[in-house]
């Protein structure tokens, strides 16, 4: 079901927020390329960090931003997926285990920091790119990983290929919020670059089984599962417009300016995004991926 047509935010409050005692949500305001969220969960005298970010500045901002609320040792580094705004600033967590799942850390050290391409991408962190030393996890997981900060349980989470081939949820149970990093965006064209399309709707349908009041997305405002299922439906539609028109024998490229999502999610940030989705589509319906 389409939501109801409302207006879509541009930036939202960034820095830390509070969603329960001692977890935090570390927010960068626009959720554009490259400008991903982190997290922070703190028990007792020892803290776990949910991804590091991706220039040395941001990184710098959120350690500073943690300094802020707790003098707890960064005991875990948890990544979320290999994508380089996620896991650039690894090189500034030295006194952390850096954790993830073990086809992030296999995809991390495939593809590597394409510094040219980055920087094509994203032209105004070029500078920042050049400053990265990749450092990929130490310990990793295949299923399901509990870890214990303190008075803290942390689950760590794979339910399979979505964003990439190694997204890991981070849940606390207790606290009821998810960390779901780029498994969920929230007002933004999700990424597609590494995606699953129909792997990513079923992993979307079963953390909405997750006992959750607060969403923490790879990219967007702190939310809920009422702005997942947003996303899912827009992976939805996509779905279904796409194989449509790859059933008519559609190529892929006119396929995408054919495609129309609706006002709602038309007004979504990054919608150039939108023809890399639909290729990734064809190429899963091609069985090539």
């Amino acid at each position: 079901m389409m939501p109801r047509r409302r207006t879509v935010p541009r930036r939202w409050h960034g820095g830390l927020q509070e969603l329960a005692p001692g977890v935090y949500a570390y927010i960068q305001p626009t959720g554009a390329t490259g400008v991903s969220n982190a997290g922070l969960v703190v028990g007792g005298d020892e803290a776990l960090a949910v991804d590091s970010l991706m220039v040395p500045r941001m990184t710098r901002a959120f350690r500073r931003a943690i300094r802020r609320v707790t003098q707890a040792r960064v005991r875990y580094l948890v990544n979320t997926h290999f994508h380089v705004d996620h896991v650039g600033g690894n090189q500034f967590f030295q006194e952390a285990t850096i954790i993830s799942h073990v086809n992030c850390r296999r995809e991390l050290l495939e593809f590597g920091l394409p510094i040219d391409l980055l920087s094509q991408l994203m032209p105004r962190y070029a500078q920042g790119f050049r400053q990265i030393h990749l450092v990929p996890a130490s310990i990793t997981y295949e299923d399901k990983m509990i870890l214990y900060v303190g008075d803290k349980e942390v689950h760590l989470l794979y339910l399979g290929r979505a964003h990439t081939q190694g997204d890991t949820l981070v849940y606390l149970p207790k606290e009821k919020v998810l960390f779901a990093g780029d498994v969920a965006f929230f007002y933004v064209t999700p990424g597609p670059y590494h995606c699953h399309v129909s792997g990513w709707i079923r992993v979307a349908d079963l953390a909405q089984q997750l006992d959750v009041e607060a969403i923490v997305p790879g990219h967007g405002p702190v939310g809920d599962k009422k702005l997942l299922r947003e996303m899912r439906e827009y992976l939805a539609i996509v779905r279904r417009e796409a194989r449509k028109m790859f059933r008519e024998g559609l190529p892929p490229e006119e396929a995408a300016q054919r495609l129309r999502v609706g006002g709602y999610y038309a007004q979504w940030a990054e919608p150039s995004r939108l023809p890399i989705l639909v290729q990734r589509l064809y190429m899963e319906l091609r069985g090539e991926i």
